[in-house]
């Protein structure tokens, strides 16, 4: 089934211009009233154009653009009420959907097809500043969304009592990993906590009733964190009624079951079920049991639809440090060559140049014009060696390494985004040594991190082995060892906290191998310390990604760990 409108692409070609002019004219009294608000007359000339713009696109049948320019006149006329207050809020939306809605009708030409779900996020962007409620996903979707399904043959019985005696504990895991979706909507590892909660309710409902939703939610999340979801407005509020349902089962306890599941919720994680192109055995099966059917289109083309619409994304960014990266990989090669051999053959500095002129003309479209007159300096010096290759001393060849490693180093800094275009361009000598010794440093501590997220993989399979070989101590002799050993590379690096709750880690793992008589609860206990190392392992992710990272996010493990009786110190010990 297809998310596509078919249009009349000669009637918007007639009109086109005519539109154009008139949401120019919108932008332009609204710019106008921004600076005197005082002169009604613009405002009130910006809420003509625009309900002019709604009304011509309804006349052509075009859904989407329609409501877009509708609610950009609701805005408007609240923005005139004298009575309201209006906020900055307010104002961005309606600035930003008077860029988006050009462009969108440029898409449409191009396409020659209207994709009404494209402008959802903007429509709901002016809803939000006005505080209405938000249109769900599926408003502009056609077809019919099966709502009924089963559950899992093999569902065991609900066990309401550890539920509950763990839903708080969960509902704080999942509020960690959804404080980090707001912040960075595309960090998998946030999601993977989300999802580790709520695989926790499935698992402890069975076959309860409200076991659907929380299946359906846990499959999401499964998309999400694979990357086939993207985040907006509405899914952030999907996920905040999934927190908010784990909020009335903590202060309702069991009556919070007596209540259906809201259905309107269930609808949008279906819908997001449709549109995602993730596959796995359990999303095949819940596709299969509600019959949901196949669309043309996935979220996948939906995003880059919608990227299409606006300038370069980070994405592109990032691809083109990377391949700046690859060429001074190259010329360092070339000068390390020429420094080993005393000189420099003519192919090899024709090639040298070649790639230095190419990284230069790079930076400059990347506008980092301190970075490129740093380079420039020394591409004109490399020039000078022409004829006299073989006598380049030792000297010059590190002077334009260094060069080299400076801005492989900014770039560096720049994918990290703890440098900004800004921050570069403005670099003096002292700081451009700083910024090198940032990144070899920033370099060392990913190894260590790296090393300490493999320590903890490993410990997890070897727990994950001990219980599937019916608790056989061999499987965990050795974790003790590589827990320790991981809280060493933390403490190294003055991550003390996350070192102390390695040290309870430790001491959990050892007192079980040590234990004579093992509690009949092993399965529980393990559950409980797996959720700690989950919390570890999230840490180290989120230390790996970005040094800046939130240790509130080491509660859960230590709320884990002193439920296992193993209370984490305020901080390591020797």
């Amino acid at each position: 089934m297809s998310l596509d409108v078919s249009i009349n692409l000669h009637s918007l070609q007639v009109i086109q211009e005519e539109l154009s002019n008139t949401l120019n004219q919108a932008a332009t009294e609204f710019e106008a009233y921004t600076v005197d608000q005082s002169s009604t007359g613009h405002i009130k000339a910006c809420h003509e154009c625009l309900v002019q713009v709604g009304g011509t696109f309804r006349l052509l049948q075009y859904p989407g653009a329609a409501l877009l320019a509708d609610e950009m006149a609701s805005l408007v006329a609240v923005i005139a009420d004298e009575e309201l207050k209006t906020t900055n809020t307010m104002t961005e939306a309606l600035t930003h959907a008077l860029f988006v809605l050009p462009r969108y009708i440029e898409f449409i030409s191009i396409r020659q097809s209207e994709l009404s779900i494209l402008v959802i996020p903007y429509i709901n962007e002016l809803r939000v500043s006005r505080r209405e409620s938000l249109l769900a996903e599926s408003y502009f979707y056609q077809g019919d969304i099966p709502m009924v399904g089963a559950l899992a043959a093999e569902a065991a019985a609900p066990d309401l009592c550890l539920l509950m005696a763990t839903a708080s504990r969960l509902r704080h895991m999942y509020q960690t990993g959804l404080v980090g979706v707001i912040k960075e909507p595309e960090s998998s590892p946030h999601y993977l906590l989300m999802s580790r909660a709520v695989a926790r309710f499935v698992s402890l409902l069975g076959n309860h009733p409200q076991a659907e939703i929380w299946q359906l939610a846990g499959v999401v999340l499964g998309a999400f964190a694979a990357g086939k979801l993207e985040m907006t407005l509405n899914r952030k509020r999907n996920l905040a009624e999934i927190e908010k349902m784990m909020r009335l089962i903590v202060s309702k306890g069991e009556e919070a079951f007596d209540d259906p599941a809201p259905e309107a919720l269930k609808k949008d994680l279906l819908f997001m079920l449709m549109l995602s192109s993730f596959n796995s055995a359990e999303i095949t099966a819940l596709r299969e049991s509600y019959s949901l059917p196949n669309l043309e289109m996935s979220d996948d083309d939906i995003a880059s639809q919608r990227a299409s619409m606006h300038g370069p994304s980070h994405d592109t960014i990032e691809s083109v440090i990377k391949v700046l990266s690859e060429e001074l990989r190259n010329a360092k090669d070339v000068l390390e060559i020429g420094s080993q051999n005393n000189g420099i053959d003519g192919d090899d500095l024709s090639l040298l140049i070649d790639t230095v002129s190419r990284v230069a003309d790079t930076l400059s479209v990347l506008n980092l014009q301190g970075p490129k007159d740093t380079l420039i300096e020394q591409l004109e010096k490399v020039r000078g060696w022409q004829g006299v290759g073989s006598d380049v001393g030792s000297a010059e060849f590190v002077e334009v390494a260094d060069t080299l490693l400076y801005i492989e180093s900014a770039l560096s800094g720049l994918d990290r985004r703890e440098l900004t275009v800004e921050d570069l361009n403005e670099a003096t000598a002292i700081t451009r040594k700083k910024i090198v010794a940032n990144s070899q440093l920033a370099q060392a501590e990913q190894l260590v991190i790296e090393e300490a997220q493999s320590g903890i993989a490993l410990a997890k399979r070897a727990i994950t082995s001990y219980v599937d070989s019916n608790f056989d101590v061999a499987h965990i002799s050795n974790v003790t060892t590589t827990l320790n050993t991981v809280r060493g590379g933390l403490h190294l690096l003055n991550y003390s906290r996350a070192a102390a709750v390695l040290k309870s880690c430790h001491d959990f793992v050892s007192h079980h191998i040590d234990e004579r008589n093992p509690s009949e609860q092993r399965h529980q206990l393990l559950e409980t310390f797996a959720d700690a190392l989950i919390s570890l392992e999230y840490y180290l992710t989120e230390l790996h990604s970005s040094r800046r990272v939130n240790e509130d996010i080491l509660l859960v493990a230590e709320e884990s760990l002193a439920a296992l009786g193993f209370t984490v110190e305020s901080c390591a010990a020797e």
